[in-house]
């Protein structure tokens, strides 16, 4: 193999192609490995770093091999991470460690294919709820998709305070947590805003006029729509319409947010830590992001759009308008290439799901992130 590019971010040919790259670089031998064998090693001529063949592999710095495709199907297909581990031969946390891998795999697909891809459909968005390390400390899952081809354009997440009806010793529970722990002020506002400029970056206002957003009648997304004056300037010239529907009405086609409806279904059935009444559930937040990344690489791009008939399109992708070829470029050398940071264009949440920014319950320290993960 030869190096595609410097990984150095501070090299003048870090963002070069592998056409650009010829002759800057040079062989400096080999290493020995007990995972892999040889590995042969480079020079950058230009800033004199140093590298090797696994700097640009997506197993960069792991001591195993263990396969890919099997954890991401087992964990799409409602496997939990025990029963993936077992049936791999290895521990809960290599385990984890290959999905913060595939995650930010995901997120760097993602982000490449949605480049330059500007919506021709309306939209659909809300919220999943569910709850991380206890029902003490519900979240919500803001989800967008699209309202024909059920593509998932982009989803955030919020922690927030538990509601409802409550015992007397609930209440109590819940007042000792929050001496603890108690969850930010205004987080689902923050987090439907975030989705919001989701919305915006794929949304051309000239090729595109009249966008519609269908939503339940959650009384926070007006507000949120409210004060963004992208938006709230493109009501006031009738390009864009807010439209809600009542969230307990029938879930079928005919409802206006069927899309989103069969979305959450699906995340429902298909990740373990979101089935109902089960020992599964999500004990660490940032964790959990990944794998709900992951999932949205299955949904979007490798799950059939329907299943019958077969002259509709293959993908959700490929029903929202993404080009094949776009399909093909953002996926290549998922299940081997390591992603870089520093040569992506992420959105905020992207970038908070990336660096494992979004905090668990009651846990004091950050969570770990590498630091080949870091590079930027």
């Amino acid at each position: 193999m030869e190096p595609l590019f410097c990984p150095n971010p501070s090299c003048s040919h870090h963002n070069d192609s592998h056409d650009q790259y010829r002759g800057y670089w040079k062989s400096i031998g080999s290493y020995d490995t007990l995972v892999v064998g040889p590995v042969p090693r480079f020079c950058c001529n230009a800033c004199g770093k140093t590298y090797s063949e696994r700097t640009f592999s997506i197993h960069y710095y792991t001591k195993r091999i263990i396969d890919l495709n099997e954890i991401h199907r087992g964990l799409t297909q409602g496997e939990c991470i025990s029963a993936i581990a077992r049936h791999l031969a290895c521990s809960f946390e290599s385990v984890q460690n290959r999905i913060d891998r595939l995650g930010r795999a995901s997120i760097a697909a993602h982000a490449r294919i949605l480049e330059g891809f500007t919506a021709g459909e309306h939209m659909v968005a809300d919220g999943f709820e569910s709850f991380d390390r206890s029902q003490y400390h519900p979240c919500h899952h803001n989800i967008l998709v699209g309202k024909n081809s059920q593509f998932l354009y982009g989803t955030t997440h919020a922690t927030l305070r538990r509601k409802g009806r409550m015992t007397v010793s609930q209440r109590s529970l819940r007042s000792h947590l929050e001496q603890l722990w108690k969850p930010p002020r205004g987080a689902l506002s923050a987090s439907f805003r975030r989705l919001m400029g989701v919305l915006l970056s794929c949304w051309d206002q000239e090729a595109m006029e009249g966008l519609q957003l269908w939503t339940d009648e959650h009384p926070v997304y007006p507000q949120v729509i409210a004060s963004l004056p992208s938006l709230r300037a493109a009501m006031a010239e009738g390009r864009f319409e807010h439209r809600t529907y009542p969230s307990q009405a029938p879930r079928g086609l005919l409802n206006p947010l069927f899309s989103v409806n069969y979305y959450d279904r699906e995340l429902r059935k298909d990740l373990a830590a979101f089935h109902r009444e089960s020992s599964c559930f999500t004990r660490n937040v940032a964790n959990g992001l990944m794998r709900t990344r992951l999932y949205q690489i299955y949904h979007n791009y490798q799950k059939r759009y329907r299943i019958r008939p077969f002259w509709l399109p293959f993908t959700h992708a490929e029903a929202a308008g993404v080009p094949p070829f776009k399909i093909r470029e953002g996926t290549k050398g998922f299940y081997t290439d390591r992603p870089f940071l520093s040569k992506l264009h992420l959105n905020d949440e992207e970038t908070m799901v990336w660096m494992k920014a979004h905090r668990t319950p009651l846990k004091d320290k950050k969570d770990y992130v590498p630091k080949y993960a870091l590079v930027s």
